[in-house]
Order: C-alpha cells, then structure tokens, then sequence
C-alpha cells in the first residue's frame, strides 16, 4: 500500500546528452532479445519494442531505424546501446523506461493499493502488475484498488484468478488497459482511457481490455473512453460474463464487443460515439456500440446506445476452435434497449459463409421491444436475411416487434 503521492516507476533518467550528426545521443545499458509479441499498425512499424523514451512524462514515437528520427520521434540500436533523439533535450526531463514488472507471480492475496505504477516497459500482453508466473500460473484472489496505472508499454495489468481491480484510472498505456483471463474476476468503478499510444493492431489486440478465457467474469460501472481499439472486448472461450452499468464513449472499434464466448448478460450500459475508427467504415465488421460476434447464449437489455457507427449487431463469420467445432451466433436476444443511429446498421444480423439462412430462422436469434430513434426513418438500418432493410422492412421479414 503507498502513501500519498506514492509513485512506482520502471524508468531511469537520462541526463548526459551529446551532439552527434545532426542527432541528440546517448548510451544506456539495454539489451535486445530474439522475439518479441505484437503486430503494429501501419503508422507505428516499431510498437512491439518494449523500451519507452518520456520528455517531460509524454512517450515519444519509436522508429525502427535512425533515418527515420525526428521532431516527437527516436530510435534505439540496440547493437550499440545508443539513443538518438530529434529534438534537443536540454531544459527537459527524459526518462526510458527499463524493467518490466512492477509486481509479478503466481502469489496469493495481494493487496496493491494508492500507487502511481508508471513507465514499466512491459511487453505486449504482459502487464506492469503481472498477476501470472514466468511459467504462466496464474496469481490468486489479488486486490489491484486505488492505483494510477500509466504509461506502461505493454498493459497496464494483466488478470489472475479471482483478482479485483477496483477504482482504478488505467490510462495511456501502450498497448491495452488491462487483458487477461482466469476465474472469478471483477473489474469495478475504473477509469479505463486513452491505451494504445504504442501503436498496436486492434485486430491483433490493443485497446481498452481484452478478456479471454474466463469464467464468471464482471465488469461494472467502469467508464471505458477514446481507446485505440474496442473499450471492453471478451475474446475467445469467456464463460458467463456479465457487463452492467459501464459507459464507454469515443472507442475505435466497440464499445462492447463478445466475440467466440459462451453465456453473457449485457445491461444497462451507456453506449456512445464508439466505432468511427475511419471516414466513411460503416460496415458492421468494423464495430459499432455493442457488437456479438460468434456466440452463443447472449442477451442484451436496458442499454442506451447513441450515435455509434453501428449500434447492436450480432456478426457470424467463419471461426473454429481447437477442436474445428464451429462458433455460432445463436440464442442472441436483444430486448427493451434504446437506440439512436445517424448512420450505419441500427441493429440486425450480417453473417459470412453460412451454406443457408438457418442464423435468421432457426438460430433462436430475436430482437424485441426495443426503442429507435432514427435519423431517416425511411432508410435502411437493419441488417437481416444477407440484406439491408428499412424498419418496415425489416420488421416484416425478420417478425422482429
């Protein structure tokens, strides 16, 4: 537990800079490794490099190579051990980020309470708070509460069985707030904005969270904002998740995104401005408010989604597990939401290589008594039968009421 103002970092000062090139340098002792986890947008070749150079507490961007240095933007060989900057740091504090970990392991019953955790150079899909072993054993029933968790490359935490990560602001991390899985976790009342500064894919993972592998998850009355991907993402076998009373606003991708799981309630969330990852993407494959995708046993009510890119969409492309059983979207039921769309699909079904229409006739996927409010209500928001339909439409072909 810290005392107030209490700050954890993984970052050493550099202050000896000389002229060289046209270039400001300096050397540190870091070393590279053979691999490294990630795959980077177009714009941002060099994220998976887990070393952060600050100026004054801001990441600058990290390029692969020294031609492309300059104003904002660095380069570390690590052949060397040398660091070139663009922009002279005199007058200014600079800070690289070194150790990976500010706690890590299999422990039980950790308390981490009233910290600043900043500037670990964790790499992606590890967390400056490592709730797993080197060997992957997960930790047990940890407590992560109260805490500032910044500026860290990789995550910002990583889950463990039966952790808790209460109030909590999980911000500017480089490639996600929190992902992770295990049994029993409840994620409650943080702050969870503004990660993927490093630059990640979103399609590979980056953004606000990524659950995977869960059992009886809960993430609740969290407010999950301008994330560079989706704000809260379950992706891959999570098993009775329960999302209730979040506000997510202004993410890339989702707001809320359940993708090939298994049994989840959605509820009384606020949904807003989330999916505008690009002008002009519309299509419900690249996100929307609350977006299910290959999943089975999921219903979604008392949610107010406004003025996405899409708004409630269930998608069914071709996805297997292990086993080369199929992942289907069935037994979706959305029910008694509200929603406002200017643009895109309001809610509906889009699927890709099914062999027949049994996902809108026989699937047991159903959307009731729900409330639009539409921009053009003679335009076509809903998606259904392989089509784009008016509510009339829509309502008469799908016997959606």
């Amino acid at each position: 537990m810290g005392n107030p103002g209490a700050v954890l970092s993984g970052a050493v000062p550099l202050t000896q800079f000389s002229r060289e090139d046209g270039y400001w340098t300096t050397k540190v002792p870091v070393q590279g490794r053979e691999q490294y986890r990630g795959t980077c947008d177009q714009t941002h070749p060099a994220c998976k490099y887990p070393e952060d150079l600050f100026i004054d507490d801001v990441p600058l961007q990290r390029v692969g190579q020294q031609s492309s240095v300059s104003m904002q933007k660095w380069y570390l060989d690590y052949g060397t051990g040398k660091i070139y900057l663009g922009e002279d740091p005199q007058g200014h504090t600079v800070e690289l980020s070194v150790a990976s970990y500010a706690f890590s392991g299999a422990a039980g019953d950790v308390t981490i309470r009233g910290l600043t955790i900043e500037k670990y150079a964790d790499t992606a899909g590890d967390g400056a708070i490592q709730g797993q072993s080197a060997e992957g054993r997960l930790s047990q029933n940890w407590v992560v509460e109260k805490n500032t968790i910044r500026l860290n490359h990789g995550m910002g935490i990583r889950l463990g069985n039966g952790m808790k990560v209460v109030d909590n602001t999980i911000i500017d991390n480089g490639q996600m707030g929190m992902g992770g899985g295990g049994t029993g976790i409840l994620v409650q009342g943080n702050e969870i904005a503004r990660n993927n500064y490093a630059g990640y894919s979103y399609g590979w993972e980056a953004g606000g969270t990524k659950f995977a592998f869960t059992h009886d998850l809960v993430v609740r009355n969290n407010y999950v904002h301008d994330n560079g991907g989706p704000g809260l993402w379950t992706d891959i076998e999570n098993v009775n998740t329960l999302y209730e009373h979040n506000h997510t606003k202004s993410n890339k991708v989702a707001g809320i995104l359940h993708e090939i799981s298994h049994r989840a309630i959605i509820r009384d969330n606020t949904i807003e401005s989330d999916g505008f990852d690009g002008p002009g993407r519309t299509s419900p494959w690249y996100g929307g408010g609350i977006v299910i995708t290959a999943s089975d046993d999921v219903e979604i009510y008392g949610n107010t989604v406004t003025d996405c890119m899409n708004g409630i969409v269930g998608l069914q492309p071709t996805r297997s597990n292990q086993r080369g059983e199929p992942y289907l979207l069935q037994r979706l039921y959305v029910h008694d939401n509200v929603i406002t769309q200017q643009q895109g699909v309001a809610a509906g079904i889009v699927e890709s290589g099914l062999s027949d229409n049994a996902i809108f006739t026989s699937w047991s996927n159903r959307f009731t008594n729900n409330t639009f409010h539409l921009a053009d209500p003679s335009s076509r928001y809903f998606a259904w039968m392989n089509g784009f339909q008016s509510i009339v439409q829509w309502q008469s072909t799908s016997h959606q009421n």
